[in-house]
């Protein structure tokens, strides 16, 4: 770096841009602050990969006016989501519009046009920078602001803030210079993953892989979810049990797809069309827990994965994410008025806010592995259990989708599971 190197000023810089960064600007935009979007990708390229956009997440885009946009975007609207055993019975559909809140439905989409959206969105505010291919390195504090240290284009660049913010996922490396402490462990299994696209005759195919239907089939130490997120694609996730390949694979990828393909007939075939012939191929998604002591220091704040990554049993990552960003952007927008850097003091607003939240879905996400990952028998005739009797109990049905959707974190009481072991077991 030269004497000569001009330094870029904005009010706000901010690290990766996930959908809490681009949630964030979209809401801190129309405010007129200068934001600056640092993201290491070379573009918003498809990762063929599935996310469900909850009523919470609807409710935020709604907020945005871009929830009519998304939905012009490919996607699949789900009205409820079946859970199945190991032989394909139903043990209890959980239907969305048992919840609270306007929104009796989540939208299943791939996450990269969603981004899109929300980037296109900003392109019409010339006081905010979307970079991609730069990737965030160091960053110092002083009473004048944030300097954050970037590469890109094979030079080292420095930009001037008056506050950091951190969105670069469950490693950041924001939150590792800040030294904001915390718990980041992995858990003890993982995903394997996939994204099959269906031919455009879509009638040569089985009833079980056209249709639409969202299905959670859980066996002894084994979970299969399967879904759409557009006419033509689907998405699977299978449970790998301590993230062992070697073991899954052991009796080779054939015996594997003809094991899902009694879940979902046709499933096998359209797997092989796409090119899932070798384990390899299988993409795997591993599973971070990120719980933080707090989220903020002088000049820096944290949102996302990189405050708080989740298991997706609670299917809430995309959906907290943009919500960490609701919280901030007026707590932000309030702290930018004070002076040249951004204190801690000034966000704490927004980390007393958020903390509770997502340690209650920790709680709730690590339970739900103990339950739903199991391979005892007892716990899989007593999860069966469960299942069926939250079905046959209205007012738990609604704790349970109020919260996967987000809009309120209900969990069940002691004495709510015992209530709904009991209807399971004996149905009256």
């Amino acid at each position: 770096m030269t004497p000569e190197t001009r330094i870029e000023a904005f009010d706000i810089v901010i690290s990766g841009a996930g959908i809490g960064a681009l949630t964030l600007a979209n809401y801190l935009a129309p405010l007129g602050f200068k934001i600056l979007i640092l993201d290491r990708r070379p573009a918003f390229d498809p990762l063929h990969r599935g996310e469900l956009v909850q009523p919470l997440g609807l409710a935020i885009l709604e907020e945005l006016s871009l929830l009519e946009a998304l939905k012009q975007t490919p996607h699949t609207l789900y009205r409820s989501f079946d859970f199945l055993d190991d032989q394909g019975r139903l043990l209890m559909r959980s239907s969305y519009g048992m919840g609270e809140g306007p929104y009796p439905y989540a939208l299943a989409i791939e996450p990269h046009l969603m981004d899109h959206l929300l980037a296109k969105n900003l392109s019409s505010y010339s006081h905010v920078v979307l970079r991609h291919e730069s990737d965030f390195r160091d960053l110092t504090v002083d009473s004048s602001g944030v300097t954050a240290i970037y590469g890109r284009g094979g030079e080292t660049r420095q930009v001037l803030a008056r506050v950091l913010v951190g969105d670069d996922g469950r490693h950041s490396r924001v939150r590792e210079l800040a030294h904001i402490p915390g718990t980041v462990e992995s858990y003890r299994d993982s995903y394997l993953g996939g994204s099959l696209l269906l031919p455009e005759d879509l009638a040569s195919l089985t009833p079980a892989v056209r249709e639409s239907a969202g299905r959670y089939f859980l066996g002894p130490r084994s979970i299969f979810f399967f879904f759409s997120v557009s006419e033509r694609r689907r998405f699977f996730l299978v449970l790998l049990p301590e993230r062992n390949r070697e073991k899954f694979f052991s009796k080779g990828v054939e015996a594997v797809l003809e094991k899902l393909d009694r879940h979902v007939p046709g499933f096998a075939e359209i797997a092989r069309k796409n090119g899932l012939d070798k384990a390899e191929d299988f993409v795997e998604l591993s599973v971070w827990k990120v719980d933080l002591e707090r989220w903020c220091a002088d000049g820096v704040v944290l949102l996302g994965d990189a405050a708080h990554a989740m298991n997706p049993h609670v299917a809430q990552g995309r959906n907290q994410a943009m919500e960490d960003a609701r919280v901030l952007a007026p707590v932000l927008a309030r702290a930018l008025l004070s002076g040249p850097l951004v204190r801690r003091e000034a966000l704490l607003p927004y980390e007393r806010a958020r903390i509770p939240v997502t340690r209650s879905l920790h709680r709730l996400a690590d339970e739900m592995t103990r339950v739903w990952n199991s391979g005892n028998p007892l716990v899989v005739r007593a999860r069966e259990a469960a299942f069926r009797g939250i079905g046959r109990i209205p007012s738990l049905e609604r704790k349970i989708v109020t919260t996967i959707g987000g809009t309120r974190i209900l969990p069940l009481t002691l004495w709510d599971k015992i209530r709904a072991l009991a209807a399971g077991l004996f149905p009256s």
